[in-house]
């Protein structure tokens, strides 16, 4: 797997090195000669970074392209793709505009400014296969634990624990038919590992969300996965309407903004020291300004 991920990895730089910036922007996954249009913290912390064409005016348009909210992004000086100045995703995009949010102080940003022009290359997103690599490896040294029994039952080396007896149920959704309310109360009685399988449209998501509903009114604490951000955030929408304690994780650029402020950093944003972290927040934007005037006038002019 290794590997696997250094050739990938070296075939997809090869074939950025290997083609003209201009090509790769005909392709949709470069944009040449952006300039900055603003940057400011946002997004509960994190450095937005907005460019825009060189031209000025709200006619000037940004190429076609192929970039889109969630892609992971190099922001690269004008001379080409060795000068990486920093990475970030892309939280917004309009004809004449893009916004990326990053992660790096905003010392390594100094070197931004209106009179410079930089370029915006869509880069690999590894992170499915590093979560991957770490969850092997995890899992090849687990010994005894919580989940050992969970692990025998899905590398079939034991078979499944018989179901256990379940109460009564008041269904949280009234409208449920038959068939969910009957997997509903079939996964509430697993020990290990339950599946609900039908076609697309059948009320899976529902059922779904039920389950947790009433895993929830018994104490239990759940956490929910899904192959994809946007399954998430519809569980998490739909959930949104009850009355429970909601953490979604992951970066709040990638999440649909209606949801948001159930992400982890919207709720350290809420915190007890909250408005003293946006003040220390708006003190540096102030220092940050005062340096990058500083540092523009006495050696870049």
């Amino acid at each position: 797997m290794e590997i696997m991920n250094v050739l990938v990895q070296h075939i997809l730089r090869a074939w950025q090195e290997g083609i003209s910036l201009k090509e790769l922007q005909r392709r949709g996954v470069c944009l040449l000669k952006l300039e900055l249009h603003c940057q400011k913290t946002g997004l509960y912390g994190h450095l937005l970074v907005t460019l825009q064409p060189q031209k000025h005016g709200l006619d000037t348009e940004l190429p076609s392209n192929n970039f889109g909210p969630g892609d992971i992004v190099g922001l690269y000086e004008a001379a080409g793709q060795n000068n990486q100045i920093c990475t970030g995703i892309v939280t917004r995009t309009a004809s004449n505009s893009i916004t990326i949010a990053v992660d790096e102080p905003q010392s390594n940003l100094v070197s931004l400014n209106q009179e410079n022009l930089y370029c915006l290359l869509k880069l690999a997103n590894d992170v499915t296969y590093n979560r991957l690599k770490r969850a092997l490896n995890t899992l090849n040294h687990y010994g005894s634990g919580p989940a050992s029994d969970l692990i025998d039952v899905l590398l079939c080396s034991s078979k499944p624990s018989g179901a256990s007896d379940t109460k009564l149920l008041k269904f949280y959704n009234e409208t449920l038919d038959a068939s969910q309310k009957e997997a509903v109360c079939f996964s509430l009685a697993q020990k290990e590992l339950a599946i609900i399988h039908g076609p697309p449209g059948t009320g899976k998501t529902t059922t779904v969300v039920e389950i947790i509903l009433q895993a929830v009114e018994q104490g239990l604490k759940v956490l929910c996965c899904a192959p994809s951000n946007i399954a998430v955030d519809n569980l998490v929408e739909r959930l949104s309407n009850h009355k429970l304690q909601i953490l979604r994780l992951g970066r709040p650029a990638r999440l649909l903004q209606s949801i948001q402020h159930h992400s982890l950093d919207a709720v350290l944003f809420r915190g007890d020291n909250a408005q003293i972290v946006a003040d220390i927040r708006k003190d540096i934007d102030q220092a940050f300004v005062s340096f990058v005037l500083y540092f523009y006038s006495h050696y870049l002019k």
